[in-house]
């Protein structure tokens, strides 16, 4: 977000303007590690070194489960009707990852809420 707020509108006066960004509070961070007893699941849309930056995320933010995609490959996606995954699950589940090929959107959908309700099923019945 911008570091100050404009009061009103921001007019063109100059040719180039600069914008001061400063970070948000990570707001499913917050509320996974204060309330440890929900199921969290994370989704992250990466550009290189996938696995490296998802893994982190999910031990960083205490995630139970994060869904991410590859957002540089142009087959799948913001621009298509499909997309694939890799779902990367914490330590106390039996998989460690599952990888959803490239489908449908509603498929990969489907597949992956398929794969939460286990993971629930699984977390509350340990």
């Amino acid at each position: 977000r911008t570091e100050e707020a404009a009061p009103q509108k921001i007019k063109k006066t100059q040719e180039a303007m600069t914008l001061s960004l400063v970070k948000n509070p990570d707001i499913l961070a917050t509320i996974s590690l204060a309330h440890p007893e929900l199921f969290v699941v994370g989704f992250a849309a990466e550009t290189q070194d996938v696995e490296h930056y998802a893994r982190g995320k999910l031990v960083t933010k205490n995630l139970d489960l994060i869904a991410c995609n590859d957002v540089s490959r142009a087959d799948i996606g913001f621009a298509s009707d499909d997309n694939a995954m890799q779902v990367f699950f914490s330590e106390r589940y039996e998989h460690d990852s599952i990888t959803l090929e490239k489908a449908s959107k509603d498929d990969i959908a489907k597949q992956l809420a398929s794969i939460i309700g286990e993971a629930i099923w699984q977390r509350h019945n340990a």
